[in-house]
């Protein structure tokens, strides 16, 4: 537990560090930019397939619930705020973990057992920037992006797995949705996939960038990534879901007690 709480303590002040760099440097907008066109092309793909059968999977599971009670005319609404709540943030930021954490993680934590970082430094560049920057604001705006896309897939594909596999029509589907789902969740979606995002990208860079040990050290660090930044992620899902609903209790007692 003491050896978390340090990594954590760690982790964090190293995320000040960079936003800190960020905001008291000029020129990272284009390498920003550059970093969300990459991570977003590297984990399209990856996140379109996941999205599609994740959305199927889950009308077949609820369609197998609501039949015994002839409810499924809630399916769809059911479906959709399963995924914008809880299944889309968490499995994005899962496979960026993978993909993008891991990659990141191993990238910095080469250029620092073979010197480049040392290197840098003594050409008078701030690694923070030019390496660092770049990556975390670079995936945690990707995460965004990708959250949208998933979404978007995952509700396609679960339509076309209700209409096809469970007899519900289109109109069927999407009747219901505006009963479970408002603008208030998107924004919590929103704001989940921005800090699990965060917690990749600072988890992984931090990693990678305080690796040590050759290639040993580098399979390390890219293990330490994976698991810590899981174990942020699933700490967070269940923080964020218990602040999410104290709001949103709160916002609707307000709104019920206003004249």
């Amino acid at each position: 537990m003491i050896q978390f709480f340090q990594d954590l303590g760690a982790t964090s002040l190293f995320f000040v560090r960079v936003v800190r760099t960020f905001f008291t440097t000029q020129g990272n907008f284009q390498p920003i930019l550059g970093q969300v066109a990459f991570v977003s092309l590297r984990s399209l793909s990856t996140v379109l397939f996941a999205g599609l059968f994740v959305g199927a999977i889950l009308v077949l599971q609820l369609d197998l619930i609501l039949a015994k009670y002839d409810a499924e005319l809630f399916l769809g609404g059911l479906n959709t705020s399963t995924v914008i709540r809880e299944v889309g943030p968490l499995i994005i930021s899962f496979l960026l973990a993978g993909k993008i954490g891991a990659f990141t993680a191993a990238e910095l934590g080469t250029m620092r057992v073979t010197e480049q970082i040392d290197a840098i430094e003594c050409l008078g560049t701030n690694p923070i920037q030019y390496l660092v920057v770049p990556r975390l604001f670079g995936i945690m705006i990707s995460s965004l992006i990708l959250l949208f896309i998933g979404l978007l897939v995952s509700i396609g594909g679960a339509m076309a797995v209700a209409w096809f596999a469970c007899g519900i029509t289109i109109p069927e589907f999407t009747s219901s949705i505006p009963k479970f789902v408002s603008i208030g969740t998107f924004v919590a979606a929103l704001f989940k996939a921005l800090v699990y995002g965060t917690i990749v990208a600072t988890v992984s860079c931090h990693r990678g960038f305080i690796a040590t040990g050759g290639a040993r050290g580098v399979g390390h660090a890219v293990t330490q990534a994976s698991i810590f930044t899981n174990l942020y992620i699933l700490f967070a899902n269940f923080g964020l879901s218990h602040m999410l609903t104290l709001i949103n209790t709160l916002t609707e007692g307000l709104m019920g007690g206003s004249p």
